[in-house]
């Protein structure tokens, strides 16, 4: 940002994965943009793909190796933190919100995903053995952000696996709880998603899958995933 120049919005992309979210916001004017992931070869597949893009794009974005349980940042200079399905990838998920609310500035919002733990297929879940829980959460993953799960979801099979996930998902309540104990406040939350794998979705016709894609980013009860929005007073 040039001296005495605008403001830019500052943008904390925690576990940005293959950066599909961080490289869509860095076409966009004004935002300056940090990607984190505690794995690094996913920040240099993130580099390989920059190094195509103008330098603009480029000059939008910094990439960091880093654990979403404590961010390498001061405080109070974020304007948005953003987690896409990272909270299930957790040991100790309470940690990132507070985390978040630290390097925010006031005023500044939490965005968050996870799987919505009320959704019926997670729910069947919960009487199923853990081999086979492993390979349903990887057909339900969303490959755009997670495209390793689909392969690797379980089969490293170890409790330091980063891509493991610690729980099948979380309710709005419990989200809503972990950030009013580090001072965040809700200002929106729903759970949305028709409950339809991937590979589901993938040989649906495409007229078809358009439509349910649309309805899909639509509040929906008892869907598939969960969003959430905090903000920092």
């Amino acid at each position: 940002m040039a001296p005495g120049g605008p403001r830019l919005t500052r943008i904390l992309d925690v576990g940005c994965g293959y950066g599909a979210l961080s490289m869509s916001l860095s076409e966009g004017d004004g935002f300056d943009i940090v990607g984190m992931d505690i794995l690094g070869t996913r920040l240099e597949s993130v580099r390989a793909k920059m190094s195509a893009r103008n330098r603009a794009t480029i000059a939008r974005i910094r990439l960091v190796a880093a654990d979403a349980h404590r961010l390498p940042f001061r405080g109070a200079i974020f304007d948005a933190v953003v987690a896409t399905e990272v909270l299930e990838h957790l040991d100790e998920p309470e940690r990132l919100f507070r985390e978040a609310h630290r390097v925010l500035r006031p005023g500044g919002r939490f965005l968050m995903t996870t799987p919505n733990a009320k959704a019926l297929p997670y729910r069947m879940q919960r009487f199923l053995p853990e081999r086979v829980v492993r390979k349903l959460a990887a057909s339900c993953t969303q490959d755009s952000l997670h495209p390793e799960l689909l392969h690797r979801h379980g089969a490293l099979g170890t409790d330091r696996d980063p891509d493991r996930h610690r729980r099948e998902g979380f309710t709005l309540p419990e989200v809503q709880a972990h950030a009013a104990r580090v001072g965040l406040r809700m200002a929106v939350g729903y759970t949305y998603r028709i409950p339809l794998p991937d590979r589901v979705m993938a040989i649906t016709p495409r007229v078809l899958s358009r439509s349910l894609a649309t309805w899909g980013t639509r509040p929906l009860p008892l869907g598939l995933q969960l969003f959430a929005e905090f903000e920092k007073s």
